[in-house]
């Protein structure tokens, strides 16, 4: 028989936990300091953001609130992994396109992968495990 703690175990609470402190710290940051995010990402200096860029932060804030809802209720709302997966990728993909303009930088390249890449898998693999924990709880 399996256990709730042997299907969902703790440290998937932890990392999703982890993904909402992480998004309320990015969020607030890009939200409030959209120029000096936006000159640091693009190696440049006293750069003005564009306007979509203060609505990034609300979604990365929005996602924050995603992923403390999943650590807390993964039966009910086991599709938020996935969902945050799908942002994760699309989001990387927006942001290589329409805020990097396909230039590649390390501050580019360290944003798209600790920000978005890093965290696909683990958030794939957390959605497969709370739908095993939905099928066990109903």
């Amino acid at each position: 028989m399996q256990t709730q703690q042997g299907i969902f175990p703790s440290w998937m609470r932890g990392v999703l936990l982890a993904a909402t402190a992480y998004n309320v710290l990015w969020g607030i940051l890009i939200y409030s300091s959209p120029d000096s995010f936006y000159t640091w990402v693009l190696e440049g200096s006293d750069l003005t953001a564009p306007a979509i860029i203060p609505w990034q932060g609300r979604g990365v804030l929005l996602m924050a609130v995603v992923y403390f809802a999943s650590a807390l209720y993964p039966n009910k709302v086991w599709f938020f992994p996935f969902f945050g997966a799908f942002t994760k990728l699309a989001g990387g993909i927006w942001f290589y396109f329409v805020v990097l303009e396909k230039q590649i930088n390390n501050h580019a390249i360290f944003h798209l992968l600790i920000n978005d890449t890093v965290w696909i898998p683990l958030l794939i693999y957390i959605g497969i495990k709370a739908i095993a924990y939905k099928k066990l709880k109903s």
